[in-house]
């Protein structure tokens, strides 16, 4: 084959790789939702060192997406904020990490807080680069939030309770 024959398969071959990417992303719609504020909530006795808040978030996915049968096809954090709820006696914390889970998903790391927190009061968490397999837990209908906090005090005989709201942009078929 001659050198211009060579030119022009690699022309040819890489003109119908675009127009297939084009096609397979052309139809893709982006929508941004936000979870209701949900309660986080670790049942004492707490202890030094890393505890464990749940919420559990159930809904419909053709109501998020406003009635329409489509599939999301990408998901991603943008947001997290929590706040620490105002209780009698609150012991000092710091730093959490946020992590979500669903039937058919492992656990997935969402953001990170690294510093002391104060009731009544929004903290954004830094959102985690890398977000693998979000779509899918869309698909279970069912989304768990769990929250690893730090208990700077010895012991702590009451609940900790903390507000979550988690932002996400999805990409839609």
């Amino acid at each position: 084959m001659s050198l211009m024959q060579n030119r022009m398969k690699k022309i040819l071959y890489s003109l119908l790789l675009m127009l297939f990417l084009g096609a397979c992303s052309a139809n893709l719609e982006t929508k941004e939702i936000e979870t209701p504020t949900m309660e986080l909530l670790a049942e004492g006795p707490l202890f030094e060192g890393a505890n464990t808040t749940t919420a559990t978030w159930e809904f419909d996915l053709s109501e998020l997406l406003g009635g329409e049968e489509s599939k999301i096809s990408k998901a991603k954090v943008t947001s997290i904020e929590v706040m620490l709820q105002e209780s009698d006696d609150l012991p000092a914390l710091e730093k959490m990490v946020l992590e979500m889970t669903s039937k058919n998903t492992s656990m997935i790391r969402l953001g990170l807080h690294e510093g002391e927190f104060q009731a009544k009061e929004w903290i954004g968490l830094n959102v985690a680069d890398k977000q693998e397999n979000l779509a899918k837990a869309f698909e279970d209908g069912r989304i768990t939030f769990v929250g690893d906090f730090d208990l700077l005090d010895d012991e702590f005989w009451g609940n900790v309770q903390f507000q979550l709201r988690v932002k996400f942009e999805l990409g839609i078929k």
